[in-house]
């Protein structure tokens, strides 16, 4: 074979070679992005695959009972085109994470990875119209009881995928269920012998009375209104009042032995959104949420810079495994 058919021949051979790894990497997705957490209330349609492929630990996604159809059957809550229903929770989240567990070889969500996918649930059961969509805070117009049941009742056949609650115990699984946002009523959580759910809970939750660990390992808070953030304002680079602040909250929780993620972190500009989550993530806050998956992973696929001016001390404490949940 002459010098130039060797060159090509090798060249080809390279090429073959760089799309093997390509598609070798495209099966694997994205790299693993233990503290990302993609916001699809507003889709897509497919929440599940989408945020696993980009490498997030967890997703958050709204649903509604349609009661058009008999039995109700319980639905995204997503725009959708004009006459297309929108899928269901079954077929669009439970049915999706079901392959992935029994395609790993640790029986998880992602390959190779221990720790729970974290599974968010807002229910919506109003109608849209006259209201902001996914409207957080406020006192709910009725408990949620029709969309928790219907949610029971799609669980419980696949019990041994989920972190469940069951006769004062915690026992960990694949796929960790909180419900968030104001319509779900914690009554339905508190009286259960066994549940495959649990609140987000509020800071209120960490005072005497609050939400016990074992129902609420996860609190939120609203973060722009707690620390007055004006949308008008360049935020570039943080206060120090609300750089301790925030950190108070985040150290709050953990002594709490909760889990924090943060909500009303604006996402415009795009200046302000970066500092905010440069922020977040210096305090060590557990989650960064975000709509805007791709810049949500960008950022947090950049190595943390360690030498950087005001770095919070670091005070991150592990998710509450099962002993610590249940001496609680």
């Amino acid at each position: 074979m002459s010098n130039g058919l060797a060159t090509v021949a090798s060249g080809l051979v390279g090429l073959a070679a760089m799309g093997a790894l390509a598609a070798a990497r495209a099966r694997r997705g994205r790299p693993y992005l233990a503290d990302g957490l993609l916001v699809a209330v507003d889709g897509p349609a497919d929440p599940v695959l989408t945020a696993v492929r980009a490498g997030f630990a967890g997703v958050e996604v709204a649903v509604r009972l349609d009661g058009d159809t008999r039995p109700p059957v319980l639905r995204l809550d997503c725009p959708m085109p004009d006459g297309e229903p929108a899928p269901t929770f079954e077929a669009a989240v439970l049915e999706p994470l079901a392959a992935l567990v029994a395609a790993s070889p640790l029986a998880r969500v992602h390959p190779r990875r221990a720790e729970p996918f974290l599974l968010l649930v807002h229910a919506d059961p109003g109608p849209r119209a006259g209201r902001p969509p996914h409207q957080r805070g406020g006192p709910p117009p009725q408990p949620a009881r029709p969309e928790y049941e219907a949610l029971h009742h799609l669980l419980r056949p696949r019990a041994e995928l989920f972190t469940t609650f069951i006769g004062g115990r915690v026992v960990p699984g694949a796929i960790t269920v909180v419900l968030t946002g104001p319509y779900w009523s914690r009554a339905d959580l508190l009286g259960a012998y066994e549940r495959y759910v649990f609140l987000e809970g509020s800071f209120a939750d960490l005072a005497p009375g609050g939400l016990p660990v074992t129902v609420a390992p996860l609190v939120t808070e609203a973060l722009g209104a707690r620390l007055g953030w004006d949308p008008r304002e360049e935020w570039d680079e943080f206060p120090a009042e609300a750089r301790h602040i925030l950190r108070s909250l985040v150290g709050a929780a953990h002594a709490g032995g909760r889990r924090i993620r943060f909500v009303d972190v604006p996402e415009h500009p795009r200046g302000a959104r970066t500092a905010f989550w440069r922020e977040l993530r210096a305090a060590q806050a557990d989650l960064l949420a975000s709509r805007h998956r791709r810049a949500l992973a960008r950022f947090l696929r950049k190595p943390v810079n360690r030498e950087r001016k005001h770095r919070a001390e670091p005070r991150r404490v592990a998710v509450p495994d099962e002993q610590q949940l249940n001496d609680r």
